[in-house]
Order: structure tokens, then sequence, then C-alpha cells
């Protein structure tokens, strides 16, 4: 075999090539270990960045103290390395002279000759002003601002290099919140600097209210000075809300106070609520709300301090225009304007809080306890049931004889036998009857065994409110009667509000949730007294003096009472012979159309002089009605009666409607549509001229028993208007649902629409909903012209009340269809 010189020379390279390689690392190694020495040293000896800080102001201004806070967190705005910071202030607050400036340029370049700046950040406008104008060691340099009030576009101009934070005070969340919060606010005062600032501050109040189009009276105080204005605080009107933004002298040439200070000067004048655009007034006497933040002002410009040392264009960054904010509210303020905490938007927070077990560092002890009464609890539950069952097998067959089947509470004869015995010689007993609100309607809507369930519930319910000395009683049907003893005006207030509380909460029965209220009597008598017939009829007649008033609390039995149950006794009484006499007339009222201004229909008012007792109020009449169970035979009267003094104006110009209200019951009564029908028929009034009215809560009924009553009656060709809408459950669903064809606005609308923009937003929104649905809308209760003249440019065309008419004898009417002396 032959070998090559090449084939040997490559041989000896491949086995030498080990140990050369080793000897040329090693080599490399020491040539390099001196440069990587070297370039750690430069690393590590690198310059840091040089920051300006440039504040407006003076130290001790603390607006601009906690952004300086923020920006002096700069560990909290990622990893890069703190620049050394130079702080300077203009203190151009106090001494805004030219001048003044001058020296400050004078001072900047002599203290800052040969010194070069990465950065410069400027607080509030007039370190931004100053900056961009500045042609010495600050020329070029790139600008981070914050604190500027107002656009700070025009500030800035074409200058490149600039980027920040602006400060916009969110005025219009603050603003609604406060009207949220003061609902009952009549004026708006707003109170700002005579200075550059105070001028920015009322340019961004004045679009902000423009926007929101405020309808309160608004006033804007300049204030060159506090003690300017002092005494004008005291003669505000009381319901008045006062804004104060930015720093403002003491007095004529006084100090500039902060706007903290501003805060607490204004509230030791006066008790108005106050508001701010800082956090920090919040504690020296402002109310709170989305207060500008100044730390987290600090924060932000320190992160985008941050991203233009590190490289990045500013003007490849946007303006920050939504200002750091925080939720933050007095909870001492709130206590002193009466505002509960639960009004309070979410993610709120208060100073000046009490300590509470709800805190975090409660909620172990909170926990320990809670399962403790839990425990505590279900053993007394368990005593109680072990106690029942015992006493129940002892006395069963009396029990059935004193006790109500239903709810196992004692009955009216359980109570006659042992209420002398519940209450010593010596002290005072008291009956308490309540009988449940509109509990015919939960049984016509959905049946007695629902009802029976309701019955229970709510003598459960009763029974827990008990007091360990009180006896519960299912009276009758849905009454009950509590009794108890009222030694003095304390129990008396006490009784009154448990009786309060009993039944806010609604009833879950079958999967529906039922409100229920009840009125509640009572009537007072010395202990171990013989009188109980006496007393329980006592407390039933101020039961139904409570029903029939509406009233929430207990009502006390007196010989007002009395006097008013005689009376009513003596109007059912001749409310029979009355109505087979046809003693009661009606009167018309007119509904107008605004437009044209005739006569578009009458709503016809029943109306009844007694020989003896004289004109009886209609509300008294139809409530004995009900009572009696002759609410039918009244509204076919009145209808007879008003379809007959309608016949002349059957021709009249614009075929105006006849209006008559029908009650709830009488709707769905099987005979009513062929009554209907014929009195329409005997009187001559084509069915299209008849508008029934009905009130709201006809439609709380079962869908499809409303749905069927109603269809009856527009088979018949009546039309159907819901009564005082706005007052009760109806809503527009419904309306679509029901196929109605007229609602009526509640008077309570009107009242006060002038000055209310809530009501005034209410009929707007009505109308247009009412047109969508192809419904004509009458609005009630109009007694000015001004009213019907705002009314109209809601878009109500048919109006009713007294500026147009007050109820009169159908003959007063004039037939031809116009208003003899049209009031607006």
């Amino acid at each position: 075999m032959t070998v090559t010189s090449r084939g040997i020379m490559t041989g000896v390279f491949f086995r030498s090539f080990p140990r050369l390689a080793g000897r040329l690392a090693i080599f490399w190694l020491l040539l390099a270990l001196p440069l990587a020495v070297s370039a750690a040293r430069v690393e590590g000896t690198a310059p840091r960045a040089h920051v300006l800080v440039l504040m407006s102001y003076h130290h001790g201004h603390s607006w601009e103290d906690t952004i300086l806070k923020g920006i002096d967190e700069w560990h909290g705005v990622g990893n890069a390395q703190r620049p050394v910071f130079h702080v300077e202030w203009m203190d151009s607050r106090r001494y805004p002279e030219a001048a003044q400036r001058q020296l400050f340029t004078t001072y900047l370049d002599e203290k800052y000759r040969g010194q070069r700046f990465d950065l410069v950040i400027t607080v509030d406008n007039n370190a931004l002003e100053f900056a961009l104008q500045d042609s010495g060691p600050l020329a070029g340099t790139p600008i981070v601002f914050c604190g500027v009030n107002g656009d700070p576009v025009p500030i800035v101009g074409g200058r490149a290099g600039v980027t920040g934070v602006a400060e916009r005070f969110e005025l219009e969340r603050t603003l609604r919140l406060a009207r949220m919060l003061h609902e009952d606010a009549g004026r708006l005062l707003f109170l700002t600097a005579a200075d550059e600032t105070g001028a920015g501050t009322r340019e961004t109040l004045r679009r902000a209210l423009d926007a929101m189009q405020v309808e309160l009276p608004v006033d804007h105080w300049v204030v060159d000075n506090l003690a300017q204005i002092a005494p004008r605080l005291q003669a505000l009107p009381e319901k008045t809300l006062i804004f104060a933004f930015g720093s403002m002298p003491e007095s004529p040439g006084g100090r500039t106070l902060g706007s903290e200070e501003v805060v607490a000067y204004l509230r030791a004048r006066t008790a108005l609520p106050l508001y701010s655009d800082l956090d920090r007034t919040v504690g020296y006497g402002a109310v709170g709300g989305y207060m500008n933040s100044g730390l987290e002002t600090g924060r932000v410009t320190a992160g985008l301090a941050v991203r233009v040392l590190a490289g990045e264009d500013p003007a490849a960054i946007p303006y920050v225009y939504d200002a750091p904010l925080v939720l933050v509210f007095d909870y001492k303020e709130l206590r002193r304007l009466g505002i509960p905490t639960r009004k309070l938007p979410e993610g709120s927070t208060l100073l000046n809080a009490p300590p509470s077990i709800f805190d975090p560092e409660y909620r172990g002890q909170l926990i320990a306890i809670a399962i403790l009464v839990t425990l505590l609890l279900l053993t007394l539950i368990g005593l109680l049931l072990r106690s029942r069952m015992q006493a129940e097998r002892q006395a069963a067959l009396r029990y059935q004889a004193t006790h109500d089947e239903l709810t196992g509470l004692p009955n009216r004869r359980w109570l006659m036998e042992h209420l002398a015995a519940r209450v010593p010689e010596g002290k005072s007993l008291a009956l308490v009857m309540l009988d449940l609100n509109r509990f015919k309607l939960v049984n016509d809507t959905y049946g007695h065994s629902f009802g029976d369930e309701l019955v229970a519930e709510v003598a459960l319910r009763l029974k827990q409110w008990l007091l360990s000395d009180e006896l519960l009683v299912r009276f009758s049907g849905d009454s009950f009667v509590i009794v108890t003893r009222c030694d003095g005006d304390a129990a008396l207030e006490g009784v009154r509000e448990r009786c309060s509380k009993m039944l806010v909460e609604p009833f879950l029965i079958k999967g529906r949730r039922i409100p229920v209220s009840a009125a509640f009597g009572m009537s007072i008598a010395p202990g171990g007294t013989d009188e109980h017939e006496r007393l329980l009829r006592e407390a039933d007649t101020a039961m139904y003096e409570a029903k029939r008033s509406g009233r929430a609390q207990v009502v006390l039995f007196d010989s007002g009472i009395h006097e008013r149950a005689v009376r009513q006794f003596q109007i059912e009484a001749a409310l029979q012979l009355a109505l087979e006499r046809g003693e009661i007339g009606v009167h018309f009222q007119p509904i107008v159309d605004s437009d044209s201004g005739r006569i578009a229909g009458f709503e016809a008012l029943a109306r009844w002089t007694h020989a003896d007792l004289g004109p009886i109020p209609p509300v008294e009449f139809i409530r004995a009605a009900i009572e009696s169970g002759r609410i039918g035979q009244l509204t076919q009267l009145v209808l007879r009666v008003a379809c007959r003094a309608f016949v002349p104006h059957l021709c009249a110009h614009g075929q105006p409607y006849l209006a008559v209200n029908v009650s709830v019951s009488d709707i769905y009564a099987d005979e009513f549509s062929t009554r209907l029908v014929e009195i329409l028929a005997a009187e001559g009034v084509p069915p299209d001229r008849l508008v029934l009215e009905v009130t709201e809560d006809m439609l709380l009924g079962d869908v499809h028993a409303v749905t069927h009553a109603l269809a009856r009656l527009r088979d018949q060709g009546v039309r159907i208007a819901i009564d005082d809408f706005g007052t009760g459950y109806a809503s527009m669903g419904y309306l679509s649902n029901y196929m109605v064809n007229i609602i009526k606005i509640d008077r309570s609308f009107v009242r006060n629409i002038l000055t209310n923009g809530s009501d005034q937003k209410i009929v707007r929104a009505v109308v247009s909903m009412a047109a969508d649905l192809e419904l004509a809308v009458v609005t009630e209760g109009v007694e000015t012209a001004e009213q019907a003249a705002l009314l109209r440019q809601l878009g109500c065309v048919l109006l009713q009340g007294y500026a147009y008419g007050r109820p009169r004898p159908p003959e007063e009417w004039a037939v031809d269809g116009r208003l003899e002396a049209l009031s607006v």
C-alpha cells in the first residue's frame, strides 16, 4: 500500500487536534477576560439619567407635593434604573410677575450651566409653558408634563418631544353623583379662582354643563379672595350644592390656600354640601366623589418618563386625558348630611369610617360567632319543636276546638275565653288587629289554595315578631289579633315600630314573590277589664280606619275614629236607598284637544248630596259601596245617568267621547258586559263613544282572566283607558298585551312638572312609548297655563284639569264641543 505525504500530514493533524484546540481555548479565554472585566466595569459605572422636575408652585402646596411623591416612587414603575432628580420650585402662584419669571430663568441658567438633562418633568401649566419657551439648558429636551388644567394641545403647539397627563376633572360624573345623593338639590354654585387656572377650570365647567344640559339654576363666583365671599355664604339657599375648585387667597394680598385649606375654610362657614376635584380635600370638609389623585397622577407621569428615557419617542406616546381618579367619600360628611352609604357607587372608599367587624381582620371572629349563633338557634328551635309536640299530644281535642286548623294559631273562641287572664291587674291590655290589604285580589287571581298558603306564611312571619308575653290569634279569614301589654308611650311606639317592619319582605309562594301589606288597628284598656267585646270592636274600627286612609303605622282608636265610623255606617245605610231612588248624579269635566281647543271628551264624575248628611265626597260613598258590596249597582247607575246626560253631545263637532270610571270587580263580573250593552242601547249612546277607565291594579290579575275580561268589553265596541297611569304596577308590556286604547298620566307627574326635570322626562317617555303602541294619552291635573304649554311641548295633546274647567253639571257645558271660556 502506498501512502502519500498528504495523507501523512492529515493523519498527524487529526491526532494532534485535541491538544491544539485546548491550547487555543486557553489563549482566547485569557485574551477575553480583561475585555469582559472592562465591559462589566463600564456597565456598572454607566452614567445615570438626569431629570429636571419643574414644579409650578411652592413646597407645601399639597397637590404638587403628592404628585412629586408619586413621581418619586420610581421603583414602582418597572426595572428602569432610577435617575438623578433635580427638583425646582417656580413659586409662580405667590409670585406670578414677569420679573420673577426672569429671575427664575437666570437662576436655572447659572445653576445648571454645562448640565445636560435627559428629560424635563413639568407639573402644572406654568411649568410646562416655561419649559416650552426656555432657550437655555432646557431647549430641545424631551418633556413629560402633568397637572395641566384644560387641553394641553394649544399650550404645546407644534413642539416635538412632548407627552404627558392632562388634569381633567370628571365634572359630569361627580355632578351626576352629587345630584343622585342630593335628590332635592335646588341650585349649583361653582367657586373658581381669579387666575389662569381658574379660567381653565371655568372653560371645562362650561363645556361640561352644556353637554349635560343641567336644569337647575347655576351660579359662578370668581373668587379674588375668600374673605370677600365669606359673608355671602350665609345667604345661600338651603338646597345649594357648592363646588370649589383650585387654590385661592385667604385675603387680599394674603397667603394662597391649597385646595384642602379652601374646602376647610368654606366648611367652617357653611353647612351646605361641599364638593371639590382633589382627593386631598376629602377629610377637610368635601363630601367626596370621583376625585383627581395627585399620587396616582405622579405614578402615571413616572411611567411615561420611564418610556421616554428608555428611548421611546414622546411624540408616539398619546396624551393621557383620563386623569387617574379615586372614588372616595368622607364618612363623617355623609352622616352629617344624612346620606346612607348604600347609595354610594360600588367600589367607593370611605375615610373616617368607624371600625367594622366586616373588615378582613375581624372575619375569623365573625365566622366563629356566626357558627355559635347558628348552633344556638338550631338548639333553641329543637327545644321549641319538642315542647310544641308534647303540648299537642296532651291537648289534641282542646286544640282542635280553640285553634285554627290552617295556621295552628289560637282562634276567636280561645281569645274570648282567655283574654282576661293575659294581663294582670294594674297593667294596660292592648289589642292590635291587622287585616291583609287586597287579599281578595290574591284569591281571585291565584285561587283559594294559594291564598290559604299565603295566610299560613303570614302567620309564621307574625309569630316570629312576637315577644315572649304576647299572643297571636287568627281572628278570621285574613285577619289576626295580637294581644300585648302597653304600659306607656314608649311601649306604644315599640308596638308601632314592630308592626311597620313585620311585612316589609315579600313572601315566596309557589315560586311567586307576593308583596303583602296590612292595616293595623289598636285599642287599649286597663288589665282585668271585662269589656272584651268593646276592645275588639274598637280595634276593628281602628283597623278599618287604617285601611281606608292607607296608613302604614298602627292606628290607635279614639273618639274621632268612632265618629267617622258612625258616619261611614250612616253612608252605607243610606246608599242602598239612594241607589234605588237614583239620587246619585254626575258632573262632567272636559278633556280638551289642546291643538284645536275643542272638547275631545268628558269624564263623568259621580256626585251625591244627601238630605241630612249634605254633599258626600265620592271617596266616601265609593268606599261604602265597595265595602257593602254595592259597587256594581253604583257603577251601573253612574253609567246610565252619564250616558243619558251625554246624549246631547253626540252630535257635537269633533264627536267627543264619554269616560266613566269602573272598578276592577265590575270588569271581572260576567254580567257586566251584558248590562253595559243594555244601558248603551236604552240611552242611545254608540259603544265607540264610551271609554271605560280602570285603575292599574287590574293588570296585576291573572293574564288569561284579564285578557278575557277586556276582550268581552272590546267585543262590545267600547274602549279601555288605564287611569292614574304611573302610580301602580302597569308597564308598557302590560298595555301591549292587553290592547288598551288610552292611558291617563296621573296628576302627580304634572303637579311639579315646571320645576322637576324627572317628571318631564317621564311624561316625554310615556308619550313616546304610547305613540309607538298607537295609544292615546290624556294628561290629568293640568291647573295652569304654564303647565299646559309645557305639556304641549312634551307631546301631550289631550289635557284635563282645572285649567280647562272644573266638574260641572252636564247641562252647563256647551253642546257644540267648544269651551265657553278657554282659560289657557
